[in-house]
Parts: structure tokens; sequence; C-alpha cells
């Protein structure tokens, strides 16, 4: 690229060869538009459509010439062995074009996600011999989906920004955009998703997978140190690859030190920079700077991110699989010491979790070019061609095996993973509401029929313990063996409930019950009880206080019970920022959230969460949704900072099918709506997290599973009317969970 135009680096087809440009033609202007740059170019672009009319003034050679002619779409791509579909993803405010090789097979399948290295080029019809080209079809041959995602206005992508004014930020949104988009295609097996991360795409694609999980993840060609080191590295090496002396390269390199330093360390706007005429004309014959805000064809920021980029760190929070890929004679990312570096940080957090595998006489573009010297050599004088047709099918080969070894574990570990199991328990006609456990084997449930039943051998068999005519039970919590405690909801919500006592004791493992005493206004019932283990010194000795808080009701009114002496006295309170109290969550004895809604009239009704600082005695709403005939329900917490909330929607317009959720990152102090189901039958009730990613959802009718923190939902068999779902850790870090609704369920995960 010159100052005022634009060169042709190559023709593919298109608009450019049906106007006839040819290699090293520079583009003056298009439709009478003068053309500066890339950016200038593209925008031109924006509007066009197939067959429109198209001028363009370009200069070929001395001469300069007119080309006029149409823009002439290029062809989708076609694949013997693969059906190519062409989707859109959405990215900040457009689209960005997606293209999926899917085998000809049927069922749900593999999938690898491409991430290219750092250029602003389309993904779209590779050259057969590319080396891109050769991975995708390596994997769509083999039986995977491959698919490949533009980078912002890039090929076929609509109204997002232009890649050049991308930064590093952008590019990992970009690419996580291209997950999301993957994990929701019906015929992809999203147990089976593999990042593969060529070049600055090895930044890119272990970012992704850091938030988001996927199976595996591969890279080719990059680095894990500070672009600062690398960059310099890296001009001391060609310099000499290029024919310096030792003594020449080592001046040269020494030149763009202070250049580096203070652009990347030292953060120095380039215009600052560019005000010494010296470093000036460095800038723009080795960094490519453009005058503006853009050195090596990208957004300056890009670069300057890398260096603060927290790269080992995202390797370090991946729990995928990892392969690194080494070519020994990569001349631009040289180090072996960063590819260990990585496999190094995978271990050490997941012991054999990483590989490295090096390939030797093996460049930058997986081609087998013969040793570094070689490989510069052919690269610098242009013969990119040749080094495409030198693709080293071994790394293809490495790949599709390190893949397939992986998707046949996954199989074994998927076999193998517990599911919900039903147990054995006396028939009820409707929804039963909660039950706890104490450890893996003493545990208790309650219902309607004012009935409290024990496990002893957790689950497989129950004893009944009481049956109290005209009493609704709730909910239950157990401190240890001996003392428990359960909240009935009530009267005037539910027929024959007669019961005004709204809360119960035991203190012989629920062999007897009595009510509780409280100080302050009536209870008129309660829907959920929770606890907070605090530990303190007794006379010299380790011992345990408990916190324990009772909410309710449906159908109003609003009040809470606290106990601050595992039990011991009681006091209660209304509570007014909401109408209704359907559970609680205390994060420790000051600080928790409620479920709760705006109205006793589920008509005016908006499902509202409420956060405490001060053990209950006060509310402030931090979420209230915007449609009528809502509520919340249940709360689930796998961390401190992530939890998530059911919305319960009484619409009574079927048509209205939408199902939500609300998440939070923060320990509740902002929250986001999520889809669960498309499906007005589906309303939700209990919610429980193994982790903060994988959950799942009770609804009237079914049961939903998520392994990507609620992005995509699958039915799982959780039983009818799910309301409550308890998740467990044992000391051995062993998860296992129960849930209730119609039935009680059990779930253990897998050794």
């Amino acid at each position: 690229m010159s100052n005022k135009a634009l060169r042709v680096s190559e023709v593919s087809g298109g608009t450019a060869a049906a106007l006839g440009l040819q290699m090293d033609d520079l583009i003056l202007a298009c439709n009478k538009i003068p053309i500066h740059d890339m950016q200038a170019f593209l925008k031109q672009f924006d509007g066009f459509t197939d067959k429109q009319a198209i001028e363009m003034r370009i200069k070929r050679g001395n001469k300069e010439i007119r080309l006029k002619g149409k823009i002439a779409a290029r062809p989708f791509e076609t694949d013997d062995k693969s059906e190519v579909i062409y989707e859109e993803a959405p990215y900040k405010n457009g689209t960005l074009r997606v293209i999926i090789n899917k085998p000809k097979s049927t069922g749900k399948m593999p999938a690898m996600l491409f991430v290219p290295g750092y250029t602003c080029r389309s993904i779209d019809n590779l050259d057969p011999e590319s080396p891109y080209k050769r991975i995708v079809k390596a994997f769509s041959d083999n039986g995977y989906l491959s698919m490949r995602i533009e980078k912002s206005g890039l090929g076929d992508s609509y109204g997002t920004p232009p890649c050049e004014t991308c930064d590093l930020h952008d590019e990992v949104e970009n690419f996580a955009a291209g997950l999301r988009k993957l994990k929701s295609l019906p015929y992809v097996d999203t147990n089976k998703i593999i990042l593969f991360g060529h070049s600055m795409g090895g930044i890119v694609a272990p970012a992704v997978a850091a938030a988001n999980p996927v199976a595996g993840v591969i890279v080719y060609g990059t680095l894990s140190t500070s672009w600062f080191e690398y960059i310099l590295q890296m001009t001391r090496l060609q310099n000499k690859l290029g024919g310096m002396s030792t003594l020449q390269a080592e001046v040269s390199t020494k030149e763009g030190y202070e250049a580096a330093y203070r652009f990347y360390v030292r953060k120095e706007k380039l215009s600052q920079m560019a005000s010494d005429t010296a470093l000036l004309r460095l800038l723009k014959q080795q960094w490519e700077y453009d005058g503006n805000t853009r050195i090596y064809t990208r957004n300056a920021e890009y670069w300057r991110q890398i260096q603060d980029y927290p790269i080992l760190e995202n390797w370090q929070k991946i729990k995928a699989k990892v392969l690194v890929l080494f070519g020994e004679s990569d001349f631009q990312a040289f180090s072996l010491y960063d590819h260990q570096n990585i496999v190094n940080t995978v271990n050490a957090a997941h012991p054999g979790s990483a590989t490295l595998q090096s390939f030797p006489k093996t460049d930058h573009y997986m081609a087998a070019s013969g040793n570094m010297q070689e490989a510069f050599d052919k690269f610098s004088s242009g013969k990119i061609k040749q080094l495409y047709k030198e693709f080293n099918p071994e790394v293809s080969d490495a790949v599709i095996r390190w893949s397939n070894s992986l998707c046949a574990s996954a199989n074994t570990s998927q076999t193998s993973r517990a599911e919900w199991r039903k147990l054995n328990t006396d028939k009820y006609p409707g929804k039963q509401d909660d039950i706890c456990f104490i450890d893996e084997n003493r545990g208790w449930y309650v219902n309607g029929y004012g009935s409290i039943y024990r496990t002893r051998d957790g689950g497989n068999s129950w004893e009944k313990q009481l049956e109290k005519k005209g009493t609704f039970f709730r909910c239950i919590a157990f401190i240890d063996s001996l003392r428990g405690f359960a909240g009935t909801v009530g009267t005037d919500y539910f027929p024959n409930v007669s019961d005004t006592i709204p809360l119960y004791a035991t203190g012989d493992g629920g062999k007897t019950w009595n009510p509780v005493s409280y100080k302050g206004p009536y209870v008129k019932g309660l829907c959920a009880i929770d606890m907070v283990k605090e530990q303190y010194i007794n006379h010299g000795n380790i011992a345990f206080r408990y916190h324990l808080y009772a909410v309710g009701r449906v159908g109003s009114p609003a009040n809470m019970m606290v106990s601050h002496d595992n039990g011991e006295t009681w006091e209660s309170w209304p509570v007014t920022s909401g109408k209704m109290l359907f559970d609680i969550k205390m994060f420790n004895k000051e600080n928790g959230i409620a479920c709760s809604a705006s109205s006793e009239n589920m008509e005016e009704s908006n499902a509202l969460i409420l956060s405490t600082s001060d053990g209950g005695k006060t509310w402030k709403q931090v979420y209230q949704s915007k449609r009528p005939f809502e509520c919340t329900w249940k709360a689930s917490f796998p961390s401190r900072e992530t939890g998530y909330v059911t919305i319960q929607s009484y619409h009574p317009d079927t048509t209205v099918k939408e199902q939500r959720i609300v998440k939070t990152t923060d320990g509740g102090k902002t929250w986001t709506e999520h889809h669960l189901v498309t499906d007005a039958k589906a309303r939700e009730f209990g919610i429980g997290f193994l982790d903060d990613k994988h959950g799942f959802v009770g609804t009237v009718n079914s049961g939903y599973e998520t392994t990507d923190g609620g992005i995509r939902w699958n039915p799982i068999d959780l039983g009818r009317a799910c309301n409550k779902i308890r998740i467990y850790k044992n000391a051995d870090g062993k998860q296992y969970g129960y849930s209730i609704g119609v039935n009680v369920y059990k779930y253990i995960s897998s050794p």
C-alpha cells in the first residue's frame, strides 16, 4: 500500500477478476472516491449489491486506467466430501459470515472452530492448497464439522466495524461469537468441540476457551511471553536471516529497542513518537505505520494490548485438553521455549492435559520448506504458492490423530457420566417442595400432605417420620443428624390447609416435631430456609455457630424469620421491598439475595430479586423484569460470584412462549436474562448448578441441562415439577445431588 493508493496483492475472483484487476495494480479511486487505505476501500463496498455498476481508477505501471464493470459476488464454496453451509452470527450491531463444512452424515458430530492469524483477510474461498484450507478439509474429511467465522468487516459480514480498526479484545469477542454459533448448531456434539488457533489465533483461541468450555484447544506457531520481548528477538533473528552480520543485526535491533519500549512499555502515543523524524522513518519502514492509528496493517492498540494480555493466565484457566504444535523452521513464531511454556503452564494446573509436538524443517505456514534459512528465503522472495504446495501432511495427520483420541475419550467419559436417577418413594399427586441432606447417606424431604420422610442410605429407602393432616410442609433444613426445621406454607393459599404454625423444629432427628416460638409479627407461611455456618473460638477450641434464615411466602405476605444461635431463638419481621418471597441465599450472616415478586397480584407482578447487606433487616431491589405475570422462584450459587435464578411466567396467552433465567457474575449486584426454552408450558421451578457452567433447571413437564453457563440448554429427565435441586460435595470433592418434584431424583458425579 502506498500513501495514496491501495496495492493489489492477489486477485482471487469475484469483482476483482470481473474488472480485470491484476497483481501490483494501484487502486486510486472507486466510483470516483479516492482510495487511500484498506478502510476507505472496504467502506465503498458496504452498500454494494450483486451486479451493481462499479468503476475503478487504477495505475498499472506508469499508466492510469479506468476499469468499468459490475459487482460480481464470489461463488460459494463447494466440497466433494462435505456440505458447505453459509450462515451468520450476530456481532456488535451487525452480523459475521459463518462458513460450515458439514460431513455428509447424520446425527451429532464433533466440531472444530478455526481461528486464523492476525491478517485482515477473508477466510471464504480459500486457496485449495493454503494451509488453512488443508486444516479445515482434514477435519471435515475425517467426520468433524469444520467452522470458520469471518473477522469483523470481512467477506459477507454486514454492519460490523472494519477489521483494521478492531483491537485484540474485539477479536476475542469475534471468535467467542463464533463459538456460540457453533454450539447452537443442532448437529454439533457440544461435548466434542475443538478450537484450532494459528499464529495470533494461538492467543485468541485460549482466551475464548478460558471463558467458554470446549473439549480441546490446538495451537500452531504462537507465543507466550510479552510482545516487547518477542518483537526484539524476532527482529534480531530475521535481521540475521536477511543477510546482516551479527554486528549489523545487533545495531539494527538496538535502533528498534527505543521505539518498542516507548510504545509497548511506556504506552506512548504513535503521534507523539512520530514527532521525532528519525523515529518516524523507523515506524514507517519497519512497523508499516500509516501516519495515523495503524501499524502492521492493524489498529495499533491490537498490538499494544498483546503486551499486557494475560496469555498464560488464560492457558491456566483452560480445563480442556491442549495440543501445542511447533515448526522447527518457523522464523516468525520461532521460540520453542514459548511453546513449552504453554504446555508447562497447562500441566501445572491440570496435570497431563497438554502435549507438545515439534515438526522438523516445517515453517510458520506448516510447509516442509527446509531449514529456517530456506523457509525465510522462500517467504521473503514471495514464493507463497510454493510454500502452499509444500504443506507438511504430518501436521494435519497429527492433529486428526490427537482429536480422534480426545473424542474417543469423551465418548468413554460420556458413557460413564452419572445421570439423574429416580428413587423409589411414596406416590404423591403433585409437586413436592423440598429435600435436604447432611451427608451422602442421611436426608429428609417434605410435602403438602404434612409428611416428612427420612433416609439413612442415600435415598435407596425412605421411612415416613410424620404425617400431620392439614399441614402443608414447604421447606426443610437440618444442621446435623438431630437438629432440623420444617416450614409450612400456611393457610388461605392451598385447599384443605388448616395449620397456622409457620415453623417446626426437631431435636431428635425427626422423630418428634414441635412449633417454634419467635418474637415479632405473625408469619403467615414460609417457602425456603437457608443457613450460614460460622466458625468461632469457644474456650480455646474451634466451634461452629449456625445462622438460619427462613422466608415466605407464595401468595404474600413477605416475611422473614431469623435465628443466630443454631435455631434456639427466633425473631421475625416483614419485608416490604417485595410482595412475596420464594427463596433465599445468604453468602454470610449479613449478605445475601432473595427471590421475590413486585406485586401479590400476578397479573401485575414482575420477577424481582432483592439484596441485603444487614442480615435481612433491609432489602433493595437489584433486578426486576419488565413483563407482567412473572415472579422469580429458586436460586443457585455454585460460587460466590456466579449465581442463577429461575423466572416463572403465568402469562395466560399461550403465544408467549419464551422462558428465561437470570444470571449474575458479580455476586448478585447485577443480573442478565438468558433464554431457557421456547415453550409456554415449560414453567420453571428448581435450579441447581454443579459449578459455574454446569447446571439444571426443573420445569412443569421436564428438566433442562446446560454445560456452558446458560448459553445453551438441552432436555434432561428430572421428572415433572422439579421444585428444588440440592447439590452437595463430600470430603473427597465428589459431588452428589437430589431433586424433588412429583418424584425424587438422585445425581452422583463421575469418579
